[in-house]
């Protein structure tokens, strides 16, 4: 493919997963990463930048992987003019026609910022409603990160977005974006004969995700069986520790913590449907993970109506409404494999 252009991929903390010693997995590296493979599949010349205490350079499964330095969680490590330097070297020795990046950091505006001077096109992906909605919202000069990523949504050669409401979000601040949904690669055979009830929470333990609604959950509906995956968010890990000492008291709920993402099919395969606590989200890796399986979900948010319009499960308006739409998909086998296979089929 003589012709086609070179693509650099960038996920801050995507290494872990690219060499299968993640114990952390976000949907914006899962994401990146599945984009990366799909395209050296089809014979692109990719590159895939992250960072971390890796090599500078080293190859998985013929993926080229470059590490500038170790962002150590702080989005103001960037700031220090070594690792500008470093970072800026790197993306000029790939010399990439496009690079493409996801989620909300600085790496946005100095990735565009290098784009725009040395002529080439940046492809910024939505990763949360939060990314077009608060985080652009600039309330002092002490925001200095979400100044620095708003440069790069503005120096963006191309926005694209996860769902219309993303979509509307930037058109209300005069941005014109391009709708691409999440990819996912549904597993060839699900298991739809799920007679035994029970309940599956996937997601980071974190306090945004609102974990701890499962675990009251749970408690409020002790007949029925709770799972609940989840790896400790690097930014917290207290929380972590706090949400599985928690967990370890109630009867019906198994706190599995980390599960490696080729196994999670297993857990989702013997499952009856997806809780999902979190009050914000963009379109959950964890919904398309679900719909694959033939279960369906029950959640705070519903992107686009999609859960609701093609009736896929749930879209709860409060807790109390949760825990009754719950109760109804366990109780009743033949609503939650109708709605499981309709998420199979959309």
């Amino acid at each position: 493919m003589k012709n086609d252009p070179k693509i650099c991929v960038l996920s801050e903390y995507a290494y872990p997963l690219l060499s299968g010693t993640a114990n952390e997995i976000g949907g914006a590296e899962l994401q990146m990463t599945m984009l990366a493979k799909e395209l050296l599949k089809r014979s692109y010349d990719v590159s895939f930048v992250s960072f971390g205490k890796a090599d500078y350079f080293s190859q998985i499964d013929g993926l080229k992987i470059y590490n500038p330095f170790d962002v150590k969680n702080s989005g103001f490590t960037y700031l220090k003019p070594w690792n500008l330097l470093s970072l800026f070297k790197t993306l000029k020795s790939i010399d990439a026609d496009i690079y493409i990046q996801r989620g909300v950091t600085p790496l946005t505006g100095f990735t565009a910022l290098f784009c725009r001077l040395n002529n080439k096109k940046f492809i910024y992906s939505v990763a949360s409603d939060s990314d077009v909605d608060s985080q652009l919202n600039i309330k002092n000069v002490s925001d200095l990160k979400k100044i620095i990523y708003k440069i790069g949504i503005d120096l963006s050669s191309e926005l694209v977005c996860q769902s219309n409401l993303q979509k509307e979000l930037l058109r209300k601040r005069g941005k014109k974006s391009r709708l691409i949904k999440n990819s996912y690669h549904a597993p060839l055979v699900t298991n739809s004969n799920k007679n035994k009830a029970k309940s599956l929470w996937v997601g980071r333990i974190s306090e945004e995700k609102r974990p701890d609604l499962y675990l009251e959950l749970a408690e409020r509906v002790p007949e029925y069986e709770f799972i609940m995956i989840g790896a400790y968010s690097q930014k917290n890990c207290e929380y972590y520790d706090s949400i599985k000492k928690k967990a370890s008291k109630i009867e019906n709920l198994n706190f599995l913590g980390f599960v490696p993402h080729h196994m999670i099919n297993e857990y989702y395969s013997q499952s009856s449907l997806l809780v999902n606590t979190s009050p914000i989200e963009g379109f959950p890796n964890t919904f398309l993970e679900s719909w694959g399986n033939s279960i369906p979900v029950v959640s705070f948010v519903d992107p686009d109506r999609v859960i609701s319009q093609k009736k896929l499960g749930y879209c709860s308006k409060d807790f109390e409404e949760m825990i009754k739409n719950v109760k109804k998909l366990l109780e009743n086998h033949d609503l939650r494999n109708e709605m499981g296979k309709n998420g199979r089929m959309s």
